[in-house]
Order: C-alpha cells, then structure tokens, then sequence
C-alpha cells in the first residue's frame, strides 16, 4: 500500500514540457540490435507463478542459462532478449512452456506488437475420432477453425489414413474455456463425437476448463475464487517447470 502511494505521488507531468534531449543515435542503435529477439510473456494464474522465479528458471530449463537474458516488466509480465533468431525459434517450437504447472504466455516481441496476443497459447492441438473417409485437408482444417486461431497442421495425405489423429497448431485465447469433446455433423442429423488432446498442457480448472485458475477457485464449483489474482511473490525458482 504504502509503496503504490509512493508511485502516485511521483506520477505528475513535472518535466513534462522541457526542450527534449536527443541520444546519440549510435548508442540507440546498438541497443536496438541487442534486443533484435526477444520474447515476452506473462503467467497465467499470477498467484501461482512468481514472475521473478519464472525470469530465472526458464534459461536454465531451455539449456540456455548464461546465454538468454530474463527482466519483469510492467503489467506483470517478463521478457527474455535471446542472441539470435535461431535461439529463440528454437524455444517457440518446443513450447508452449509452463512454470509450477500452469501454463505461461509466450508471443515473440516486435515494436508494433499487439499486446492482446499476450492472450494467446500456440498449442498443438490432437483431433481424434474424424471418421476415415473424410479425412483431407479440407475437413481438417475446417474443424481446425472451428476450435479457435488456426496456425497450421501436421497432416500427411498419404499416411492419414493409418493415423490415430491428426494434428493442427492453434492460438488458443487463454479467456476462453479448453474443450476437449465437441459433436460434429459429417452427414445431416448424423452426430459425430470428435476428441481434442493439448500437447504440453498443464494445469488448467477441471470444473470449467479456464487456464487462469485452479479447480479449487472455480466460480462452478464455490462460488468463486478464495485467494485472490495477486503475484505469489514468494516462490521458489525451482519450481517444476516443463
């Protein structure tokens, strides 16, 4: 309480309508180059997921200690500036990325970047269940669309017809409930029972199916949560992270 008074009272327009300083451009142009590639992120159950331990422990857990480097910033989100597009590249492919199981926001940072993609999980996503003699492209990627952003799919057409499922990338809106079963009609009046696996998932409410808070402070199941959204600021950084 005392330190939020503190930073309103610095929040005044002081200084505001002075002549404006001018950097050397050099200088600012190196620093653009050092912060060429960077992700930016934010937890998705704040009070589980200690943003300064996930700043330290996600280096380590993508091999890259010493080499990425992690910053909180404002609005309770992190950063990490990675070497080069390679290294980073690398981490986005092998994500989506939690931190003391719960899942974790990763969008790549660009300087007209959409902040609302902070909302969004890339995950892959396993369709199960479409029935043989109409699986094609086509059909997958209309159910693909139906689930939420499509990315892209894993599907090829001549050993589909051996596959168990099939697989597509969608950006998920962590505001909205995950699905995991849902009908659809190949034929008129004919339904067809369709299952959805997440890669990578980790914890999410098995009452209502929301990424941002655990079962035990579903609205569902109690009436609503019990500990509030605030930053757990005493976690540990060895938390499980995956």
């Amino acid at each position: 309480m005392a330190n939020n008074l503190r930073r309103a009272l610095q929040d005044i327009d002081l200084g505001a309508n002075d002549a404006p300083f001018v950097l050397p451009q050099e200088v600012v142009r190196q620093a653009a180059e050092e912060n060429r590639f960077i992700l930016v992120g934010r937890p998705v159950m704040p009070r589980r997921q200690n943003l300064r331990a996930v700043v330290a422990t996600m280096p380590r857990n993508w091999g890259l200690e010493g080499i990425v480097r992690g910053r909180t910033i404002e609005a309770r989100r992190f950063q990490f500036v990675f070497p080069s597009e390679e290294a980073m590249e690398t981490v986005i492919r092998r994500g989506p990325w939690a931190y003391a199981d719960r899942m974790l926001v990763l969008q790549r940072w660009t300087p007209l970047m959409d902040m609302a993609l902070l909302n969004f999980i890339p995950f892959w996503i396993q369709i199960r269940g479409i029935p043989l003699q109409y699986m094609n492209r086509e059909v997958i990627l209309n159910i693909a669309r139906t689930i939420g952003q499509y990315i892209q799919m894993d599907y090829n057409e001549e050993s589909g017809a051996r596959m168990e499922f099939v697989r597509v990338r969608i950006n998920w809106d962590v505001s909205h409930p995950l699905k995991f079963q849902r009908n659809y009609q190949f034929q008129l009046g004919v339904n067809t029972l369709l299952k959805f696996q997440y890669e990578r998932l980790r914890g999410f409410c098995e009452t209502c199916g929301m990424l941002t808070h655990d079962t035990g402070a579903c609205v569902i199941q109690n009436g609503g949560p019990g500990d509030g959204d605030e930053d757990d600021d005493s976690g540990d950084d060895n938390e499980n992270v995956e």
